[in-house]
């Protein structure tokens, strides 16, 4: 067999048996051999190189390999180098596309949540949304959506440090209620900005989640009342929460 082929093939079954032990947990070698087709003697000599350069470990109580800490070192660099803004785009693109509607992605800083990325709906009249627009934790469905999936401590200390203030009739500025508010949020999995922040306008936003299962980031829609009627809130919804969680996934959640 040629030389390259078999270098070739050496490094693909290397690869195949980190995605083994990944998915198996500990392995030895007889199971790896079989898992991979390859006899015990191939299959511990791939475990042995694997070993040398840190990518596999050998548990000393059953003589087993798991994966080796080398590996954390690229996860961290990927996870690093993962904007979430890239990853989150196509699918504002498909909100949009799915709802008529202006899409945003947002994330927080403390008691605040800024713009990240955004879409402008296909229709003249419509919610005019800037990357890098500030929006408040107590009054806005990015916010609300956030702010619903901390710990009620959490959420208790944040109210309690912000300025709650009250910028239309409907603004909800008393730290129960908004408790009360958070607490049903997270139950459905989504926020609503039900003119709360401008007289007719109304926005849902649900949370992205990362590797750690962590919320990140918020998605949502914004659009006018008239057409982001009450009536069609849960099939809006219902589609900010499907593409929420396919961000997620792609986050590793």
């Amino acid at each position: 067999m040629d030389k390259q082929v078999q270098t070739i093939n050496s490094l693909a079954r290397g690869l195949a048996i980190i995605d083994l032990i990944h998915e198996h947990g500990r392995l030895g070698v007889t199971e790896l051999g079989k898992l991979l087709g390859v006899n015990k003697s191939s299959a511990y000599r791939l475990l042995k190189t694997l070993e040398e350069h840190g990518y596999v470990e050998q548990v000393a109580e059953n003589g087993k390999y798991s994966l080796g800490l080398k590996l954390c070192k690229f996860r961290e660099r990927v996870l690093d180098s993962y904007d979430i803004r890239a990853v989150a785009h196509p699918y504002l693109e498909e909100l949009t596309r799915l709802t008529g509607e202006a899409s945003g992605l947002s994330v927080r800083k403390g008691d605040e949540v800024y713009l990240i990325d955004c879409l402008s709906a296909p229709h003249h009249l419509g919610v005019n949304l800037q990357v890098g627009d500030r929006e408040e934790l107590h009054c806005t469905a990015h916010g609300k959506a956030m702010l619903s999936a901390l710990p009620e401590e959490e959420q208790r200390r944040l109210l309690e440090g912000a300025e709650l203030t009250a910028h239309t009739v409907n603004t909800v500025t008393d730290t129960e209620r908004l408790l009360a508010v958070a607490k049903a949020d997270n139950a459905r999995r989504y926020a609503v900005d039900d003119e709360e922040t401008t007289l007719g306008m109304r926005c849902v936003a649900a949370d992205i989640y990362d590797f750690s299962g962590k919320v990140v980031a918020s998605i949502g829609i914004s659009g006018p009342v008239d057409r982001v009627a009450e009536e069609k809130i849960p099939e809006y919804a219902e589609i900010i929460i499907k593409i929420a969680d396919t961000v997620s996934r792609r986050l590793g959640y």
